[in-house]
């Protein structure tokens, strides 16, 4: 190989593990500058979880954005999306989440930490307009015992009042909380997380991670010792304008966490699509893996069929089957409408753990459909020798005909080999 080969080959490695870390970090980013303001009024404050101006030590872990149009595709997170009852419809989750139950491996400054503001910070600029002691409530998702505790600090400084918030009830659902976890008192004793603003000023309040996995949709800050917030609670104030227009002016960041999958299934106002997880797959091989595929586990099965009802307008489609390449080996896909086989195809091999893109998908042009058509997706893992794929798939795109490969030509989706 020559010298001038190895210098372009390297070039062009470098470039691709950028911008696969840069899709992987999309929704880490925040999408409101400093210029955003939170202001106290009458001793109470309100702010989205989502409306950070910055993160700080995302090394090992970070906050990641679940909007109503897109979430981050990291792995490993074990429980599903949550924006059902979330305010202002998105919230703010730590992420990886290797531990998600006291069964896995804790692993102190990985997927956990009692060290106050030294792992995954989100910042906020509140304005006070009067001093002294505010209480802080969180409105957060807990699953299980192991995602729901978090530290609040103000100014890089990080009090003992601050230290372990935790939630132990309201499992599986948003829940207000404002206690702190000691020795004694393991779910949490009232009134003692708080915050001493000492001047009339605009101050930082920081939120940093306890536990991955977990979930914050919105915060306050109160001088009523008293104040127990309800449903979504108070809406935010702003100390420079409206915040009712920030969803629209941040509509174009939104849009770039979407998976490929969403991407393509909304690319065109004619598309019409199934993704895998609205099939009907309870009592089937395939089972839910993460928030967007369909799987099989091989150690079980080496096969898996499923299927939906065509509920849309009869007519002729060009059909888009998202499929997922994988490393270990060439899973294979059949589509069948009404039991008579369209086509079977095995997406490339990826050079990434799994990667989604046009080069993974199936393709068929001019498929005439009536609505109620039964459609099937059976899908066989493949091997390479040593580990077996899972025949992941995320769904199936419906697109006027003519337009079909035009859609496919977006961003891929990939995951990295850690």
């Amino acid at each position: 190989m020559t010298h001038r080969l190895l210098i372009i080959i390297t070039f062009f490695q470098m470039m691709l593990t950028y911008a696969i870390k840069a899709q992987v970090r999309t929704s880490t980013k925040p999408i409101v500058g400093e210029s955003l303001i939170f202001e106290e009024r009458k001793g109470i404050v309100a702010v989205e979880a989502e409306y950070f101006y910055k993160q700080t030590k995302t090394d090992v872990r970070a906050w990641y954005r679940t909007t109503k149009i897109g979430e981050a595709n990291i792995t490993p997170d074990s429980d599903p999306v949550h924006i059902e009852g979330a305010s202002n419809s998105a919230y703010i989750e730590v992420l990886p989440d290797s531990r998600s139950s006291h069964s896995d491996e804790l692993k102190r400054e990985e997927n956990f930490t009692e060290k106050a503001g030294s792992m995954a910070v989100v910042h906020y600029k509140v304005k006070f307009n009067q001093p002294g002691r505010y209480y802080v409530w969180v409105r957060a998702y807990s699953s299980g015992s192991e995602d729901n505790g978090v530290h609040v600090g103000m100014e890089g400084e990080w009090p003992s009042n601050g230290k372990r918030m935790q939630w132990c009830d309201g499992k599986h659902q948003w829940t207000w909380a404002s206690m702190q976890r000691t020795k004694e008192q393991h779910c949490g004793v009232p009134h003692q997380i708080f915050l001493d603003v000492d001047s009339i000023d605009i101050h930082d309040i920081q939120f940093s991670m306890r536990e991955d996995g977990f979930e914050m949709d919105k915060f306050i800050l109160t001088n009523d010792i008293n104040y127990v917030p309800t449903g979504l609670g108070p809406e935010p104030t702003s100390a420079n304008g409206s915040l009712e227009t920030l969803w629209e002016k941040n509509k174009v960041q939104y849009q770039s966490e979407l998976s490929y999958y969403n991407t393509i299934s909304r690319s065109l106002d004619e598309n019409k699509s199934i993704a895998a997880q609205q099939f009907n797959y309870d009592g089937s091989q395939f089972y839910k893996n993460g928030k967007n595929w369909l799987a099989i586990n091989p150690k079980l099965y080496q096969e898996a069929s499923v299927s939906s009802v065509f509920e849309f307008e009869s007519g002729r489609y060009d059909l888009v089957f998202v499929g997922v390449g994988e490393n270990d080996g060439r899973s294979t896909y059949t589509v069948l409408i009404n039991d008579k086989e369209l086509g079977t195809y095995s997406p490339p091999l990826s050079t990434h753990m799994w990667e989604e893109g046009q080069n993974f998908n199936g393709f068929w042009e001019n498929v005439k459909l009536k609505q109620e058509d039964k459609i099937t997706i059976i899908g066989k893992v493949g091997t390479e020798g040593l580990e077996w794929t899972r025949a992941r798939w995320a769904g199936i795109v419906f697109v006027p005909v003519g337009k079909g490969k035009q859609i496919q030509d977006a961003p891929s989706t990939f995951r990295l080999v850690k």
